[in-house]
């Protein structure tokens, strides 16, 4: 794996290189074309071929695919047993638009030290 974009000093910088951005390569999560100024991960996947090849991931694309969308974090989707059986997404945005909200409320429950709490 290696990242490329702004450090955030997360501890994968110490041990993963820091790489040209890519720019113009489709996210491996919304397939958007990472673009000049974003942030994320190189990371290797195993196609059905059997042939790694490395992709490119926006920061948000990576993390969303980690902690869930927003209604997953809201314990609002199927999966947690406990919602209204929502998909884990909120409708009307695009993969990364969901990305991004999916990573802004982690980031705020950090934040605010109640993550999982509800």
């Amino acid at each position: 794996m290696n990242w490329f974009g702004k450090p955030y000093g997360a501890p994968y910088e110490a041990d993963c290189a820091h790489v040209a951005t890519p720019v113009g390569v489709a996210c491996g999560w919304c397939d958007e074309a990472i673009a000049a100024g974003d942030d994320g991960l190189v990371i290797p996947h195993l196609g059905t071929d059997r042939l790694v090849s490395e992709r490119p991931w926006h920061y948000a694309c990576q993390l969303r695919s980690v902690v869930g969308g927003v209604r997953h974090q809201l314990r609002q989707c199927s999966c947690c047993g406990l919602g209204a059986g929502l998909p884990p997404d909120p409708e009307g945005l695009t993969r990364r638009q969901a990305a991004d909200a999916a990573a802004s409320l982690w980031a705020l429950n950090i934040r605010k030290g109640d993550l999982w709490s509800r």
